[in-house]
């Protein structure tokens, strides 16, 4: 496995792996490498300094294995996807009223009408699972951290 240190034409840095450098070309003529926090195809290789390995003193207990086709296109969409839901969590929290740990009973005023704007808040899993079993519908928004 290669790693390469890439770039994106917005400046956002980030690692990429792959099976040899020919992948890398063959991945980048095709489209299908893309920056996980603003998904720009204008990727290229960063400037790396060499990762120089120790002589190995044991033979390993696994083999390396290619990434196959549909690895590499689930790498992508998971790249794709974290960059989404980051997206989402920070429209939520830019437009929405934070009601903290007294979400599900800001939830069932909404149901009644007594809500009419948007919010976000915390709840534990048996009140999720009470607005749930009386009708009233939750979205989970997951909190992405960046690694």
């Amino acid at each position: 496995m290669i790693k390469y240190s890439l770039i994106c034409d917005e400046e956002h840095e980030f690692d990429g792996w792959f099976p040899n450098s020919e992948d890398y070309d063959k991945q980048l003529k095709k489209g299908l490498l893309l920056c996980p926090l603003c998904d720009s195809k204008e990727v290229r290789k960063s400037i790396m300094a060499p990762n120089i390995k120790k002589p190995k003193t044991k033979k390993p207990t696994h083999k390396e294995h290619d990434i196959t086709d549909w690895q590499q296109e689930h790498m992508v969409m998971g790249s794709k996807a974290r960059h989404l839901l980051r997206k989402l969590e920070k429209h939520v929290k830019e437009n929405f009223e934070d009601v903290g740990d007294t979400f599900a009973k800001e939830a069932r005023k909404a149901d009644r009408g007594e809500r009419n704007h948007d919010f976000y808040g915390s709840a534990t899993d048996k009140e999720v699972n009470d607005l749930v079993d009386d009708g009233i519908d939750v979205f989970h928004v997951p909190s992405i951290k960046d690694n």
